[in-house]
């Protein structure tokens, strides 16, 4: 926050370190554009950066730019903001972020100053047209820690934000989020069982990938393999319900005790990509070549 200090305008962009942001299109004058019609704080789309990726971010990839999209544009429709203004990708009228800053009582700060925004009656906006790259983690131990951290902060954040729960936020932008898993987690532990006891593991398998899910998210990952040029994301498509199986997994085992007891683990960094930060030697040649493979499919 101490780069605020030498902010002299009225609006600040803000991404995080390991985000590249294209310099050649227009996405941050959209989002000031947001501003100037009189948001306070405007949200852009995390998308993924292939370059250098291995395979698990080529998987994330598949459906992550069009589900982000669809689902925070609904929030705000519904529930009158997205639930989230990312940290890869943010803008502030600069009056507005100094006041209330990043706070260090989360692990999840640009979650907490968003719904601290929204329960000080702040217009919080999404704008789709503002694209950025994050980098997404290369291995399952990795995803496994960000995941965790994002949703034990999520439900950090359900405990400092009562008051917005029972809210038109809190109704349409956060309660889905948590009544998704719980139902889904239902449906999954029903059917597995009775397609267990009918056909044994193939069941499971069968369960797991069904037909209408393949032909969905293989539909919805045309668009992302045209967006990102990479048409190896449309075959790819039905294992992001790993990434699906991740989240609800870790949502049962650590957000139940998160909400009720407010603790958080350490924040856990991935190892970066050697084409974004400089690492060492052993590290920078360890992923490269092989996953950069992947990207030009």
């Amino acid at each position: 926050m101490n780069g605020l200090n030498y902010v002299t305008c009225e609006q600040v962009s803000l991404s995080d370190a390991d985000t590249y942001v294209p310099p050649d299109n227009d996405g941050i004058g959209y989002m000031l554009a947001e501003i100037e019609r009189g948001a306070d704080a405007v949200g852009g789309v995390p998308s993924t950066r292939l370059k250098g990726a291995g395979f698990l971010p080529h998987i994330r990839a598949t459906v992550k730019l069009p589900m982000i999209v669809m689902k925070r544009t609904l929030q705000q429709i519904l529930g009158g903001a997205p639930f989230i203004i990312s940290g890869a990708c943010g803008m502030f009228r600069t009056d507005v972020l100094r006041k209330f800053g990043f706070s260090d009582r989360t692990k999840v700060e640009d979650l907490d100053l968003t719904w601290t925004l929204v329960a000080n009656g702040y217009r919080v906006r999404q704008v789709n047209r503002c694209v950025v790259y994050p980098q997404e983690c290369n291995n399952i131990g990795d995803e496994w820690r960000r995941w965790r951290r994002w949703i034990i902060g999520y439900a950090v954040c359900m405990r400092l934000h009562k008051s917005l729960l029972f809210s038109r936020f809190g109704i349409f932008s956060i309660f889905p989020m948590v009544m998704v898993v719980l139902y889904s987690v239902g449906v999954y532990l029903v059917t597995w069982i009775n397609e267990f006891y009918a056909a044994g593991a193939y069941g499971i398998v069968q369960a797991i990938f069904p037909f209408v899910w393949i032909c969905v998210v293989c539909l919805i990952s045309t668009f992302s393999a045209w967006f990102h040029r990479c048409w190896l994301l449309v075959p790819l498509a039905p294992l992001s319900v790993l990434y699906v199986l991740l989240a609800y997994s870790i949502w049962i085992i650590y957000g139940p005790i998160a909400f009720f007891t407010g603790r958080e683990p350490q924040r856990d960094k991935p190892t970066r990509y050697s084409t974004l930060v400089e690492t060492s030697e052993i590290n920078s040649c360890s992923t490269s070549t092989r996953s950069e493979r992947l990207s030009r499919s």
